[in-house]
C-alpha cells in the first residue's frame, strides 16, 4: 500500500515537471519570435533612417544649388497667382522679375494680354503689337514676348497657351498651329502622353473650341485609320442588350445574332450622338485651384509650370525623389507631361465605354466611325443573309433535316428506328432467367418431393419466382414499346413544329432584309455627323 502511494505520488510530481517544462520551452519559443520580430523591425527602421538622412543631406545641397535659381521659383509662384487671378476675374499681380533663358515669363506676358483682349489672336501668332493689325507696332510688348516665349522653348510655350485658354475659357482664341505644336508627333506604337492626351480629352471637352476639336480627331484617325481593331464590343457596351430572335438553328443562329447585334450598335451609337450635353464646352475644364484630377488641365498646366527652366529641371526632379525617400511615400513627384498616358487603342475603348463622360465618348466614335461602320456593314451582310432550304437540328437527341414543307422523312424514318431499337421485344436471354428459374423449381419438387414434403414447398416457391421474373421481364419490355412510340410521337410533333419555325423565318426574309437596311442607313446617317 506504501509503496503504491509514493509510486502514485512521484508519478504526478513527473508529470506536474513535464507540464512545466512545456509551458517553459513554449514561453521561451515565443520570446524568441517575438525578440526576431523586435530585431527585424529595428533593422528595417535603422535603414529606412539611414536612408531619410542621406537624402536630407543630398536635398540639403540640391536646395543650396537651386538658391541661385530664386527667381524662376518666384516666377513658378507668380504665374499660379496670375491663372487663379484670371480664373476668379481678378485683377493679376504685377510682374515679377523676368528670368533670362526662361520661357515662363514672356508666356505669362503673352496670356495676360490675351485674357485681357489687350491682342488680337492674329496679332499673337504673327507677333504683331497689341490692338494693331499683323505687322504693326506692339507698344505693349506682347506679340513680341510671344515670339521670344516661342524661341526659347516653342513646344512648352504652345502647349502652356493651349491650355490655359481653354482653362480660362478662351477657346477661341487658340490657334491651331498653337495646337499643332503642342500635340506634336505621335510614337509609332500608339502610345500618347500626357500632354497629348490633356490636349486630346481638352479639345473633346470643347476647351479649343471647333477647329480645335476637328484636329485632335483628325491626328487619331490618321492613327486608327486602316487598323484591324474592331471597335464594336466598346460601343454595343453602351447600349441595352438586345435578345436574339429566330430560330434556335446552328445554321440560322449566326444570321440571328448578328441581327441583333447590330441593332445594339445602332442603339449605342444614338446614345452616344443623342447626348445633348456635348453642344456646350465641359464645365470641367474650367481652372481649378487645389488639387484637381491628375489627368486635367488644371493639374498638366501645375506639372508644366513646376518642371522648372532647362537648367533646374533635374534638380527639381531630384528634389521630388528625396522628398519621397524622406517621408517615405509611393509617389515620387507630378511626374512629367511627357509620361506615357496609354496606347491610342486603349483609350479610345475607355472613352466610348464611359457613360459619364460624353465628351469623350463622342470624340472617340468620330475617331472610329469609319471602322465601326465597316464593321457594321460586315454585320448587317452577314445579318442579311438567305436562310438555308433546309437545317439540321438535334430534337430529342435525333438529327432531324427540316424543310419548309416539313421534316425530312427518310432521317424521320431514320430517327424512329434509332428509338425503336432502344426498346426491344422480349429475347431468349430475357426469358432464360425466368424459364431456369420456373424448370429448376419443378424438378425439385416432383423429384425430392417424394423424399419430404418441404422440397415440395421449395420447388413451389422457385416457380412462382420465375414465374414472377417472367412478368417482370413483359411489362419491361411493353413500357419500354410504349415509351418509344410515344417519343416517336413527340418527335414528330416537335419536328413539324420546328419546320414551321423554319417556314416563317424564310418568309420573313423580306422583312428582315428592310429592317437590318434601315439599322444601317441610321448609323451610316449618326456616323457621317
Amino acid at each position: 500500500m506504501t509503496d503504491w502511494y509514493t509510486e502514485n505520488r512521484q508519478n504526478r510530481q513527473l508529470e506536474e515537471l513535464r507540464d512545466e517544462m512545456s509551458q517553459a520551452m513554449y514561453e521561451a519559443s515565443n520570446l524568441r519570435s517575438r525578440l526576431s520580430q523586435v530585431q527585424g523591425g529595428l533593422e528595417s527602421r535603422l535603414g529606412r533612417l539611414a536612408t531619410a538622412f542621406d537624402a536630407f543631406v543630398e536635398l540639403s545641397d540640391i536646395r543650396y544649388e537651386l538658391i541661385g535659381f530664386a527667381d524662376a521659383a518666384e516666377l513658378r509662384r507668380h504665374a499660379g497667382q496670375v491663372l487663379s487671378a484670371l480664373a476668379s476675374g481678378e485683377q493679376p499681380p504685377a510682374p515679377v522679375r523676368q528670368v533670362p533663358g526662361y520661357w515662363l515669363a514672356p508666356a505669362l506676358t503673352a496670356l495676360r494680354a490675351l485674357a485681357d483682349d489687350a491682342i488680337a489672336p492674329t496679332a499673337v501668332a504673327t507677333g504683331a503689337g497689341v490692338g494693331e493689325a499683323p505687322g504693326a507696332a506692339d507698344p505693349a510688348g506682347a506679340g513680341d514676348a510671344l515670339g521670344e516665349a516661342m524661341k526659347l522653348d516653342e513646344r512648352r510655350t504652345a502647349v502652356f497657351l493651349c491650355l490655359a485658354l481653354a482653362s480660362l475659357g478662351r477657346r477661341n482664341q487658340v490657334q491651331v498651329d498653337w495646337l499643332e505644336t503642342a500635340f506634336g508627333s505621335i510614337a509609332t506604337d500608339w502610345t500618347v502622353t500626357r500632354v497629348q492626351r490633356a490636349l486630346w480629352t481638352t479639345g473633346a471637352r470643347g476647351g479649343f473650341g471647333v477647329e480645335g476639336q476637328n484636329l485632335s480627331v483628325d491626328r487619331l484617325q490618321a492613327q486608327v485609320t486602316g487598323s484591324s481593331t474592331n471597335w464594336l464590343e466598346a460601343v454595343e457596351s453602351r447600349a441595352t442588350p438586345v435578345a436574339t430572335t429566330g430560330p434556335n438553328f446552328v445554321e440560322i443562329t449566326p444570321f440571328a445574332k448578328a441581327q441583333a447585334r447590330l441593332r445594339r450598335i445602332r442603339a449605342a451609337v444614338e446614345t452616344i450622338t443623342g447626348d445633348t450635353a456635348v453642344l456646350e464646352p465641359d464645365r470641367d475644364l474650367a481652372y481649378a485651384a487645389g488639387e484637381p484630377d491628375p489627368d486635367s488641365t488644371s493639374a498638366l498646366l501645375r506639372t508644366l509650370i513646376s518642371e522648372g527652366s532647362d537648367p533646374e529641371r533635374a534638380p527639381l526632379a531630384r528634389v521630388a525623389e528625396l522628398r519621397a525617400k524622406i517621408t517615405d511615400t509611393a509617389e515620387k513627384d507630378n511626374g512629367s507631361i511627357e509620361d506615357p498616358a496609354g496606347t491610342i487603342e486603349d483609350l479610345l475603348k475607355a472613352d466610348l465605354r464611359g457613360a459619364d463622360e460624353p465628351h469623350l465618348a463622342a470624340t472617340a466614335l468620330r475617331v472610329v466611325a469609319g471602322g465601326v461602320l465597316a464593321n457594321a456593314e460586315e454585320l448587317a451582310k452577314t445579318a442579311s443573309s438567305p436562310s438555308p432550304h433546309q437545317v439540321t437540328s438535334e430534337i430529342d437527341w435525333q438529327q432531324i433535316t427540316l424543310t419548309a414543307d416539313g421534316p425530312d422523312q427518310q432521317s424521320m424514318t431514320t430517327a424512329s428506328a434509332n428509338i425503336s431499337s432502344s426498346a426491344p421485344s422480349l429475347s431468349v436471354n430475357d426469358l432464360a432467367g425466368p424459364l431456369t428459374y420456373a424448370g429448376v423449381g419443378a424438378l425439385v419438387g416432383i423429384g425430392l418431393g417424394l423424399l419430404h414434403w418441404f422440397w415440395i414447398l421449395v420447388g413451389l416457391a422457385s416457380v412462382v419466382f420465375g414465374l414472377y421474373q417472367y412478368w417482370r421481364a413483359r411489362t419491361r419490355a411493353a413500357q419500354a414499346k410504349a415509351e418509344a412510340t410515344a417519343r416517336i410521337a413527340t418527335l414528330r410533333e416537335n419536328a413539324t413544329a420546328a419546320a414551321a419555325e423554319l417556314a416563317t423565318y424564310q418568309s420573313q426574309h423580306a422583312n428582315r432584309t428592310a429592317t437590318i437596311t434601315t439599322d444601317l442607313d441610321q448609323l451610316r446617317k449618326h456616323l457621317a455627323a
